[in-house]
């Protein structure tokens, strides 16, 4: 071979060779070049695909497009969607929210995709204020503009939004609204809230029925132009909105690390949790806590410790001890755990056994009566003296708790503290309040018109910007809210530099704020601030305790409590048994000095104001019942529904106790919604339904208060109530309850009749409708007789209606002997017949008796008539005498009288004897013929001789 030939073959042969070296390193940087990327979700399908991309050309496709993971897949919290197909939990130190995220402040700085949003009403209204974010809070401006906020979001399954907010101000109002983004549409959800001052944080949540994109809307606006506020007028307070939580959202494809001062130890958290205060975490993605040395501290959730401090006033709380012998040690403690170096304060004070006003009984503190006061808040309360009288009021000066009548915005930020009331606004609770709730003062004119007092005794620390308000609001008959007012402001001007204020604010009711009844409240606000509250006191109201006597002239100053009756120059109380209702001075109209006696199945106690029907009682046919289910609360719901003047429906919820327990007046409460209550045996009061579902309360009328009658029927026992205080429309009120006699079971208390509320009926089954049994109710079944005993058994009388009481008395045995029991009991088997025997054999026995008397009768008759003829027949007879023995005798015998002529013709009859007779009386006459006459003959014959 030629060398050209063999030089071209070698050429040709490493143009091959670097030719495959070529391809096989360009597959080898394909094949390193390839990752794997995961579509966005379809539109339509809303699938997801994983597909093999590289960014060199000409790289040959290694594998076709695989569908994973449909998109409304989700993963539960602590676990994270891997590679967009399996869920997997997150380890120690990590975390994943699942389906959950929270935004924890509404910024659009961190979140761009949140807008904030302001508007002018009015086109002539100035600028609106910015809607602006403090201290991870939103605040949304108190002005007459509308304030948006605008928070979109999207979920792949159904899920909810939940908002944290604080709305206080009434006169501002709140809507929140879910609508669709694409079309804006607000009508899916909407949510409007009303503003309470007493009210703390709360949560708004809204269900998402689908997956898709949204908008969470929150739109506010006040309701007035509040452009001029005058110096009474309240200021508004802005409405505040804090984190925001979404669920169904896509799953999260990564764990996250726990961040510093955060921990988990334990596999698929949702959440980490901050470390104890005393212990911090320094690093992101800790799996537990490290404890702090003895000369520093940390706060909850600390990335480090620090130096402990010489802590003062402000960083301690303080404990209030039981008061003891007049003394209660206040101890306090720290606010932030092992921060201070020095020891928590604590001093002992002199505190008093009740609120003035009060007196101990029965271990618990109770209002003095009238005519007593108590300045001091001493165990006992004490005559007023002569010349004065006593004024009711409420009173708190000794703070060991708070009374749980006030409504308190922020309670933890509230702390009793002994002598004073300890309020602290907070960085998350900037606004703190008291509403003491509706005060009803008296009509009594106290001095120069005024009728009733409110005061407080305070003191306010304010290092920075705060303000104290004292509010009030008026309230008219009708219930409606008259006006809202600042009475008196305190600030950090008000002090003219001294971050201190202590003052006394007074305010003096002159009786024409409506009806007199009135509604305070306080309100703090400033973070750093705080306020001692040493003293609230109310004057000459309806309800409460004397702390004072008043001064006043003549026998007006004689005031008698409920209860009770002026009698020989003073107060004494209804014996038992009696009672009285009116309280007042000997002077006022209304006023009788007579005790009522308690109606006929009622008692009271001494010095009662009612009586009570006891749950065992005897009525005045000596009937005992005992009705002891009824002394619980019974419910009765009116299933007939009533329109109001606003379209809305409500029915009556009637409330029952009939009888006492425990020996006590048995009363039952209806109220309204944080408004009005009255108690009686019987009340009603109106329930509808709020929109959310809520029961909405009110409308409380007193239907029965005290028992009038009590009547027997057939069929169990009626009690009749009556009402003191009659509700409008009505002339007086009366309320009977039926109590039917069932022993088999217990029914609900049904509502049988009702005439405009004046006349209620109600019925109520069970056994105490039943009177209690007797012994005479029962009877005695006895047995055969069986070797020589028979049982005697008892059994209740046919038609009784009777319940518990005597017991059914006990089988009883007794000796028998067989032919006494056989004849005993064919006595009793056949006693008809005996008795039909028996009346038979007297009738017999007064026949013959007839006749013996009939025949004895007759024949004196006949002697007497044979006698007087022959008398002064023939002068021959020696006399009628002598006749008589002839004619009578029988054969020349002499009759020896009654019993020898009976005996001589026993076995004939009447008629036979007197023919006989006759015969020989014609024979001694000379009278050759005669004829035998018969019964019928002698009858006719004796009445024509007049025998």
């Amino acid at each position: 071979m030629s060398p050209a030939i063999t030089c071209f073959a070698a050429c040709l042969l490493l143009i091959i060779q670097y030719s495959i070296g070529a391809e096989n390193d360009k597959s080898s940087q394909c094949a390193d070049s390839y990752r794997t990327v995961y579509t966005e979700c379809s539109e339509l399908g809303g699938e997801r695909w994983k597909v093999n991309v590289t960014d060199i050309e000409d790289c040959p496709q290694p594998s076709p497009p695989t569908k994973v993971a449909n998109c409304d897949q989700t993963c539960p919290g602590g676990q994270v969607l891997s590679n967009f197909e399996t869920c997997q939990e997150c380890g120690a130190g990590s975390f994943s929210p699942g389906d959950l995220k929270i935004l924890n402040v509404l910024d659009p700085t961190i979140y761009p995709e949140i807008s904030f949003v302001t508007s002018k009403i009015n086109r002539n209204d100035k600028t609106c204020p910015d809607i602006r974010t403090v201290d991870d809070i939103v605040e949304l401006p108190a002005s007459y503009c509308w304030n948006v906020v605008n928070i979109p979001f999207e979920v792949v399954s159904p899920g909810s939004v939940t908002l944290h907010y604080l709305h206080s101000d009434e006169r501002i109002s709140v809507d929140f609204y879910l609508k669709d983004f694409q079309s804006c549409d607000g009508g899916e959800a909407k949510v409007t809230i009303s503003g309470d001052a007493a009210v703390t944080w709360q949560n708004v949540e809204v269900q998402v029925a689908a997956k898709g994109k949204y908008i969470f809307q929150i739109k506010s606006t006040a309701f007035f132009n509040t452009e001029t506020p005058t110096s009474t007028t309240v200021p508004l307070e802005p409405p505040r909105l804090g984190n925001f939580t979404i669920t169904g959202v896509e799953p999260y494809t990564a764990c996250q690390e726990c961040s510093p001062g955060h921990v988990t130890n334990t596999t698929g958290s949702r959440e980490c949790t901050p470390c104890s205060p005393n212990q911090y975490a320094s690093l992101s993605g800790s799996s537990g806590c490290e404890a702090c040395d003895e000369e520093t501290y940390s706060l909850v959730g600390a990335e480090e410790c620090l130096e402990k401090v010489e802590c003062g006033v402000g960083d301690f709380l303080p404990v209030v001890g039981e008061c003891i012998d007049g003394k209660s040690i206040v101890t306090s403690r720290e606010i932030y755990m092992n921060k201070c170096r020095n020891s928590p304060p604590s001093e002992t004070y002199d505190c008093p056994a009740c609120q003035p006003g009060r007196e101990k009984k029965g271990g618990k503190c109770v209002f003095c009566l009238d005519g007593t006061h108590n300045p001091s808040g001493s165990d006992t309360c004490t005559p007023c003296e002569p010349n004065t009288i006593s004024l009711k009021g409420l009173y708190q000066v000794w703070w060991e708790n708070i009374p749980t009548s006030w409504n308190l915005r922020c309670p933890e930020c509230w702390v009793p503290a002994g002598p004073f009331l300890l309020g602290r606004p907070t960085q998350h609770e900037p606004v703190i309040a008291i509403n003491f709730g509706e005060i009803q003062f008296s009509s009594k004119v106290i001095k120069n018109n005024v009728v009733g007092m409110f005061s407080v005794m305070f003191k306010l620390f304010c290092p920075q910007s705060c303000a104290f308000l004292i509010i009030k609001k008026v309230t008219l008959t009708s219930g409606d809210v008259e006006r809202q007012e600042v009475a008196e402001k305190f600030d950090s001007s008000t002090g003219e530099g001294d971050p201190q204020i202590s003052r006394a604010y007074v305010h003096k009711s002159d009786g024409q704020d409506g009806d007199i009844k009135m509604h305070f409240l306080i309100k703090l606000t400033g973070s750093g601030s705080y306020l001692q509250l040493y003293s609230v006191n109310f004057t000459n109201t309806l309800d409460g305790g004397s702390s004072f006597c008043f001064p006043c002239s003549g026998s007006s100053c004689m005031e008698c409590a409920q209860g009770m009756v002026y009698k020989d120059g003073k107060c004494v109380e209804c014996p038992a048994g009696w009672y009285h209702v009116t309280s007042g001075s000997i002077l006022d109209s209304s006023y009788t000095s007579q005790c009522v006696e308690c109606p006929p199945g009622t008692v009271s106690k001494p010095g009662s104001t009612n009586c009570y029907t006891p749950c065992s009682f005897t009525t005045t046919q000596g009937n005992q019942y005992d009705i002891s289910p009824a002394g619980d609360t019974l419910i009765h719901n009116d299933r007939v529904s009533y329109p109001d003047q606003y379209g809305n429906t409500y029915h009556y919820r009637y409330l029952l106790k009939l009888c006492s327990l425990e020996g006590d007046l048995p009363l039952v409460t209806c109220s309204e919604d944080n408004a009005d209550k009255v108690s009686g045996v019987i009340c009603r009061e109106s329930v509808m339904r709020s929109n959310d579902g809520r029961e909405v309360i009110s409308n409380p009328v007193t239907e029965g208060e005290m028992l009038s009658e009590i009547s027997e029927g057939k069929n169990g026992v009626t009690l009749h109530f009556t009402t003191l205080h009659p509700a409008s429309g009505c002339d007086s009120v009366t309320t009977n309850v039926t109590l039917l006699c069932n022993r088999d079971q217990t029914s609900e208390i049904s509502l049988v009749g009702s005439s405009d509320n004046c006349r209620l009926a109600f019925e109520y089954s069970g056994p105490f409708g039943c009177r209690l049994c007797k012994e005479e109710d029962y009877k005695s079944i006895t047995s055969s007789c069986e070797d020589n005993i028979r049982n005697i058994t008892y059994v209740k009388e046919e038609g009784v209606m009777c319940s518990g009481g005597a017991s059914l008395p006990p089988v009883t045995t007794e000796e028998c002997t067989p032919y006494q029991d056989s004849l005993v009991n064919s006595i009793k088997r056949y006693k008809v017949y005996v008795g039909l025997g028996v009346l038979m054999l007297v009738l017999l026995i007064a026949s013959l008796c007839f006749l013996a008397w009939y025949s004895s009768s007759l024949k004196h008759k006949l002697d007497g008539y044979s006698r007087m003829n022959y008398a002064d027949d023939d002068d021959n007879y020696e006399g009628a005498g002598s006749s008589s023995k002839m004619i009578w005798a029988d054969s020349g015998e002499e009759s020896d009288g009654e019993e020898n002529l009976f005996t001589r013709y026993e076995g004939k009859s009447p008629g036979n004897i007197i023919s006989d007779k006759l015969g020989k009386i014609n024979q001694s006459l000379g009278i050759k013929k005669y004829q035998r006459f018969g019964d019928t003959d002698i009858m006719e014959m004796s009445d024509r001789l007049g025998i």
